[in-house]
């Protein structure tokens, strides 16, 4: 078959995309998509109330004792994150934390007798300090290895006004930027079984109607539900297809936040870590820690303060 024949074909079997709805839940809600057909692949069946809640360990969860390490046992740990974590100057509000912590019928006096808690500090010094020292941390990455961290020099131009002693331009040296490939994080994202079935790769349009005489009225929350991802997303579909090429194509919102971090609670050591979130991720998931929904993609060093 020729190339022209083949065009020509396959704009005469282009698919028909149109209006889809969904039949109404309990609550009143249906969706309604802009496809061909309905999804074969629909994160919301795959959702289970543990996918919604995170249980907060308590006194009697049982842990391991080198999950506490290098405290001894639970009771003991319990006792040095109240101390470390409750401020140096202690309050009403962490006494009546510690107040829970004795208080607990699962709390034993016995385990905690003896110990060095000197010693632990110490360990607990030594270690914060490997932590503290980034640049023995990272990966020697300068490779194109799925999460491999990259090394880049970062220098800013920074201008001195007209009426200085040295006006004009100059170079500083503002430190290294330690980051990794979008494209590799991308990839691993949608191709992790724990994660791919819950991204939400068809948009849609989110309504409650509670019932057939009520006027539907539009539902907001999530970044695959927004007018702006469904209006790329149909631009995405209605786009001419690379040459031979019938593989679906998704739109993937890439969210990115970031915050100052104490990396020690030893020293003023601290970095600013960038997150990457996929907005094609229900906000229900991304906010349970336990998901893991957040990806470090760089970390920021602080300007020096010759530069400020």
């Amino acid at each position: 078959m020729s190339r022209s024949s083949a065009q020509q074909l396959s704009v005469q079997e282009l698919p028909v995309r149109r209006i889809l709805k969904s039949l109404n839940n309990a609550f009143g809600l249906y969706r309604q998509y802009y496809a061909i057909r309905f999804l074969d692949h629909d994160p919301v069946e795959n959702i289970t109330p543990n996918d919604l809640t995170d249980t907060p360990p308590t006194l009697s969860s049982n842990l391991p004792a080198h999950k506490y390490y290098p405290y001894p046992n639970q009771s003991s740990f319990l006792l040095g994150e109240w101390y470390w974590n409750d401020g140096e100057k202690k309050s009403q509000s962490s006494l009546q934390n510690l107040l829970k912590i004795v208080g607990h019928p699962d709390f034993r006096p016995e385990d905690i007798a003896g110990i060095n808690w000197r010693d632990i500090d110490a360990q607990l010094s030594r270690e914060h300090s490997e932590v503290s020292n980034v640049e023995d941390g990272w990966e020697d990455t300068q490779d194109s290895r799925p999460g491999s961290w990259i090394k880049t020099p970062i220098k800013i131009n920074v201008p001195f006004y007209k009426r200085m002693r040295h006006p004009g331009q100059k170079w500083f040296n503002a430190g290294t930027l330690h980051h990794r490939r979008l494209t590799s994080l991308i990839r691993e994202k949608i191709t992790r079984t724990t994660s791919h079935a819950h991204l939400h790769f068809e948009p849609y349009e989110l309504f409650w109607q509670p019932n057939e005489g009520a006027e539907p009225v539009r539902v907001h929350g999530e970044l695959f539900t927004s007018e702006a991802f469904i209006q790329a997303h149909r631009e995405l579909q209605d786009s001419p297809r690379e040459p031979g090429c019938d593989l679906p194509r998704v739109l993937l919102g890439l969210m990115f936040a970031s915050d100052g971090t104490q990396l020690t609670s030893f020293s003023t050591a601290q970095l600013w870590p960038v997150y990457l979130m996929v907005g094609n991720e229900s906000k229900d998931r991304r906010a349970k820690p336990s998901c893991h929904a957040f990806e470090h993609v760089a970390y920021l060093e602080t300007v020096r303060e010759s530069l400020c």
